[in-house]
């Protein structure tokens, strides 16, 4: 077969589909629908654990501590000495492990920013050149060295344009001068978005073991991840081990979860994701497939009404290849079409519902269509409609030529599809009953969540950060006289009932802090310094003993409230009058004693999904000076206020009130209390949004499936119901056997799905709560919604086939 033969019996096959518009149609947005899910996944997936990274060999970066999970480690400043002398890596740097706010003044103009620190070791390593300026110097890197700061390219072209002349100039960091050294390029990327690098300023003799820092390290030449993770564990291992501090908890830690070296790409950019991204993999190629199953259906359907045509072909001698040729010529046609109108769903999809997606998922970058994606969708498209193709040519084999040409049943053909026909609905009920399964259980898991008490009231209640600018709040007594100073004043703002301050709200954020028990045990605890008022502001209920007073100030005796969980667990007896230490600075060399005077509730403080902490709160009035200096790099305050009920507060009436009191002193992250409760189930919710909207995709191709299939079935048969008919058969008999028939088909599509389902299980149990995988109600929803759906989908058909006239069944 020539070339010119082909093309003319592809042009032919284009002009016949083309005449069936609605055929055509529903078999390219059979195939979008597939492509488009697997491609906008895909999309995430790329930018979030394919991309490379845009240092110079990005693949030789890690990060050396200890584990903190099995994708992350974290390191101390204790460390930074002995991982400059590995002789596995080549140069070191070091980071907070921590974005903080930090304020900044620019002539009249206070704002606050997002700031990490960072040595200079960390941009020597990454290798990275700088947009404009420098790195720091040896001097700014050393502890109390000169004040500098590093832009971000965003903030650079934010705040000044993108100028090249604000590189040497200075602005007010805390208050103090200081200069602008550097610009980062614009193809820096992390995944904690930031405005500043400021110096770390580590000091090299350092014996600080709390690990809330990162080392980043680039391998030598001759050095590979496993032999710097041999090397770590002798340097870390030997430090760790002499140290005094250290408990046989401790040690037992230490052997089950040795200092190593794990890759940057892993333990940085993508140690957020967890397995999340996989589930809507997963759940994207369940929707792919069925589409796949789809379109086998309807390319079974045009092979059956080419049927007579290949009959007579075939009778004439022709070829395999000549008579598949049509069914190609449409193939690509459709895959075409399909591919292209995915490419625009997908887009479609990201524009709307990317910006769900936690940005540290994505290195703070908008999700968005890439190269990869596009050949990513051309070959789902492309390989989908040519296994269609070729499952329609493979059932033209078992053509009966003489019943084809001479106008007969197609007896033959008709068993033989018949047989692919139901194998076809029972693999997409099952991949269905799959897909309904997680977004059932998924909606079960947010019911149970959202009955959880979080332990606090959070209606009508509104918060802001407010890190007080260190040149004019240097101690902690200053910090307390503002602090009170603004609660009074914005307790006289119309509309604002109550007032407090914290270092953290109830939930979301945290503050780890050690303690001293009366049985000389020293734990870890959640730690929360407070006004008085911060248990009635969030209604937290005090269930033995008091809350704070007035007179709980620098001068009286230290006191504390526990919560009911940290009673529980770690006093022994009436916790009423034990008494609890605290250190006072970063060695534990001095610690104040602290007498407990009450129970509170217990809170969830890392949301409805966790289990309420052990949880000590001190008042601010009495919190010690050094632990202050030490919080204050965690961010500042976190201040409260409740509002009366249906009032609303202008932010610049409370922007004005607060600097009436502080001049200079900016406030960020404004929000309400509602909006971070929601936030505590926001991965559960993107689960649930995600994977929901595959269900319902996976649904309705199911029910276009199962509709085309038996539709075929029903025109393959006709003749058969002809007879049927004619013989005396009923319309209701004809009508309950297509019915029956559906309906097995449908029962062991949904057994086979329920198997699957109830087998993969514990991939879903870890994003479950408060609800089994195998729970009964989503899994009779779920038979139930699919039963249904089954039926409706074959109703038609089963009308059709009861409808069927004998005379002109039998002349056909």
């Amino acid at each position: 077969m020539n070339a010119a033969i082909a093309w003319n019996e592809m042009r032919q096959s284009w002009r016949g589909l083309l005449r069936r518009p609605g055929y055509l149609l529903l078999a390219m947005a059979t195939l979008a629908l597939g492509v488009a899910t697997s491609t906008a996944v895909f999309s995430l997936i790329d930018q979030a654990l394919l991309k490379p990274l845009p240092y110079p060999q990005a693949d030789r970066l890690v990060t050396i501590g200890q584990y903190s999970s099995d994708i992350r480690n974290v390191a101390a400043p204790a460390y930074l000495a002995p991982v400059r002398g590995m002789q596995s890596v080549a140069s070191v740097g070091m980071l907070r492990g921590w974005v903080m706010d930090a304020n900044v003044a620019r002539s009249d103009q206070s704002e606050v920013v997002r700031s990490i620190r960072a040595d200079r070791g960390f941009l020597d390593t990454l290798a990275l050149p700088l947009a404009a300026g420098r790195n720091f110097s040896v001097d700014e890197d050393r502890p109390n060295g000169p004040q500098a700061v590093i832009l971000s390219h965003a903030y650079w072209q934010r705040a000044y344009g993108g100028q090249a002349a604000a590189v040497g100039t200075s602005l007010l960091v805390e208050g103090r001068a200081t200069q602008i050294v550097g610009v980062l390029p614009a193809t820096f990327q992390w995944p904690d978005v930031f405005d500043v690098i400021l110096p770390l300023q580590p000091d090299p003799a350092s014996s600080v073991l709390s690990t809330n820092e990162m080392i980043v390290a680039r391998l030598a030449p001759d050095a590979s991840v496993a032999s710097a993770s041999a090397e770590a564990d002798t340097v870390i291992g030997t430090l760790l081990r002499a140290s005094a501090t250290m408990d046989d908890a401790w040690r037992a830690a230490l052997v089950r979860y040795p200092p190593n070296a794990l890759p940057m790409q892993r333990s940085v950019f993508s140690a957020n994701t967890g397995n999340t991204l996989w589930l809507f993999l997963g759940a994207a190629g369940c929707v792919l497939l069925i589409a796949a199953v789809n379109l086998t259906s309807l390319m079974l359907l045009r092979a059956l009404g080419r049927s007579h045509d290949s009959a007579v072909r075939t009778a004439l001698g022709a070829s395999l290849l000549r008579l598949g040729l049509p069914a190609f010529a449409e193939g690509i046609l459709v895959a075409l079409l399909g591919t292209v109108a995915g490419l625009l769903l997908a887009w479609l999809g990201l524009r709307i519902l990317g910006g769900s997606v936690p940005p540290d998922w994505v290195r703070g970058e908008t999700v968005s269509l890439t190269g990869g994606s596009v050949v990513f969708a051309a070959l789902c498209g492309l390989s989908v409609a040519m296994l269609a193709v070729l499952m329609g040519i493979w059932r033209t084999r078992n053509l009966h030529l003489c019943s084809e040409l001479v106008g007969g049943g197609r007896g033959g053909w008709s068993r033989g599809a018949g047989r692919l026909g139901r194998g076809l609905v029972i693999a997409q009920v099952a991949l269905a009953v799959v897909l309904l399964s997680g977004a059932a259980l998924f909606t079960r898991t947010l019911h149970e969540l959202s009955k959880v008490p979080m332990g606090f009231q959070s209606q009508s209640i509104s918060l802001f950060n407010l890190a007080p600018v260190k040149s004019q709040v240097g101690d902690v007594d200053a910090m307390a006289i503002q602090t009170q100073r603004i609660i009074e004043r914005l307790e006289r703002v119309p509309g604002i009932a109550r007032v407090s301050a914290a270092s953290n709200p109830p939930t979301t954020t945290q503050l780890n802090w050690s303690f001293l028990l009366p049985d000389a045990r020293e734990i870890s605890a959640q730690y929360r310094f407070m006004t008085p008022d911060m248990l009635d502001v969030y209604s937290i209920p005090v269930l033995l003993g008091r809350g704070f007073a007035e007179g709980d100030t620098a001068g009286g005796e230290p006191v504390c409230v526990v919560s009911a969980e940290f009673a529980k667990r770690h006093l022994q007896g009436d916790p009423l009058g034990q008494v609890v230490s605290i250190p006072d600075d970063d060695d534990n060399s001095r610690r104040t004693a602290m007498r407990v005077v009450g129970v509170v509730g217990d809170v969830r403080q890392f949301g409805p999904s966790e289990p309420a902490p052990a949880i000590v709160y001190t008042p601010l009035a009495q919190l010690p000076d050094a632990s202050w200096q030490l919080v204050r790099g965690f961010g500042g305050l976190t201040y409260a206020y409740r509002t009366q009920r249906g009032v609303a507060v202008d932010e610049k009436v409370l922007r004005d009130a607060i600097a009436e009191m502080a001049p200079q002193q900016p406030i960020s992250n404004l929000r309400t209390m509602d909006a971070v409760v929601a936030s505590t189930t926001s991965q559960q919710k993107l689960n649930l949004l995600l994977v929901g909207l595959f269900a319902a995709l996976a649904l309705l191709l199911a029910c276009v499936g199962l509709y085309a299939v038996m539709a075929t079935s029903v025109a393959a048969r006709r003749h058969e119901f002809g007879v049927r008919a004619a013989l005396g058969a009923p319309p209701g008999r004809l009508l309950r056997q297509v019915l029956f028939e559906s309906g097995r088909q449908i029962a062991l599509g949904l057994a086979i799905g329920l198997t699957i389902a109830l087998a993969g299980s514990r991939v879903l149990q870890g994003f479950l709560f408060g609800v089994e995988a195998a729970d009964p109600l989503a899994i009779t929803l779920v038979l139930l919604v699919l039963a249904l759906t089954g039926a409706l989908a074959s109703l038609v058909p089963a009308v059709r086939a009861a409808r069927v006239s004998p005379m002109q069944a039998l002349r056909t």
